[in-house]
């Protein structure tokens, strides 16, 4: 008889790229399993097209819709009538989520400190998502293994991506680089400031590939970066550099399929490149790379300079420009595109 379970992972859309492991291992030891997520609104697209997935989504904004939101789901979640339930997300919409699931195995991946008294799982996993020592979706095929299914979460990352986007990317490519020569992708942006390399760090960097290679850059950004991509572009002066703001996820992700080699900090296009098996170079300062960084495209490189505040608590950072990313060099990033390029 088919697994009927669920998995509660609302948070970002690196996260979810970082599921994709666990499900291919749990479709593979049951083909049949029916599988239910719960995600944020927004970060779908990575498991939109996966055989056997059912996709639920919670409201992000406006504290009722939130609240509303989150009562549906429990229902929702419910009426699956579901044999393992996993909590990867660990909050009060979480929580409840789980206390009403009915499932017969509930377990939880969370940090040792967000345990309660009377919380809703007959299972809860501490996990540490700062140090590691091995990366989430290993921690977290613990969980899984713990509940009976045999999941180590190493496998790979690469999920189908949607065909309606290619022709509008390959257009895209053919209007902006007409010659058709190597492209850099850069991603400056990142959920907080203090994962992000300097604009100009980056407006070098694509200085440099130009010069060397004549290849044209795209630098893209969420509309809330606009003012990082423009600051990036200010500062290109000797290669054809041209914004990519607020493209739709399945925009982005067919476009970086095309890059001759992405270049960005610990943020979810990072993920859609691995997942893709593009070359890539990963910037990494408040995480670590053993926890969060790439591990699926065979031609990867991650810079990082260990300090002994790194991995910090993401709630500021008082180096100033002594900071970990500050500390990263044009042109030891650029060395590590040639070698993955080599």
């Amino acid at each position: 008889m088919a697994l009927s379970l669920g998995i509660i992972r609302t948070r970002y859309l690196g996260d979810v790229i970082l599921l994709v492991p666990l499900i291919r291992e749990i479709q593979s030891f049951d083909p049949e399993a029916r599988i239910s997520v719960v995600l944020n609104a927004g970060t779908t697209y990575p498991l939109e097209r996966f055989p056997g997935i059912s996709l639920m989504t919670m409201a992000t904004s406006g504290r009722i819709r939130r609240f509303l939101s989150t009562l549906a789901l429990a229902r929702e979640v419910r009426s699956r009538k579901l044999d393992l339930l996993f909590d990867l997300t660990v909050s009060d919409r979480s929580r409840l989520i789980s206390r009403f699931s009915g499932a017969k195995k509930t377990g939880a991946a969370g940090a040792r400190g967000d345990r309660r008294e009377g919380d809703p799982w007959q299972s809860y996993l501490s996990v540490d998502l700062d140090f590691g020592p091995e990366s989430v979706g290993v921690q977290y095929g613990k969980l899984f293994s713990a509940l009976g299914l045999p999941v180590t979460g190493s496998g790979d990352k690469a999920y189908p991506p949607d065909p309606r986007w290619t022709g509008e990317a390959e257009g895209f490519l053919a209007r902006t680089f007409p010659k058709k020569g190597p492209v850099l992708f850069l991603h400056p942006g990142g959920r907080h400031w203090f994962k992000r390399w300097p604009p100009d760090r980056f407006a070098r960097l694509a200085d440099l590939w130009g010069s060397r290679t004549g290849g044209g850059v795209i630098v893209a950004g969420s509309s809330p970066e606009r003012t990082l991509v423009e600051s990036v572009l200010s500062g290109v002066a000797r290669a054809k550099a041209i914004p990519l703001i607020g493209a739709p996820i399945g925009l982005l992700d067919a476009i970086i399929r095309r890059a001759t080699v992405f270049v960005g900090s610990d943020s979810g296009p990072l993920h859609i490149a691995d997942a893709a098996h593009v070359p890539l170079v990963g910037l990494f300062g408040s995480t670590l790379p053993a926890v969060w960084g790439p591990t699926a495209s065979p031609r990867r490189e991650v810079v990082y300079h260990a300090l002994s505040c790194s991995p910090c608590a993401h709630s500021g950072c008082s180096r100033g420009s002594e900071n970990c990313l500050e500390s990263i060099l044009v042109e030891e990033v650029y060395d590590r595109v040639e070698r993955v390029l080599g």
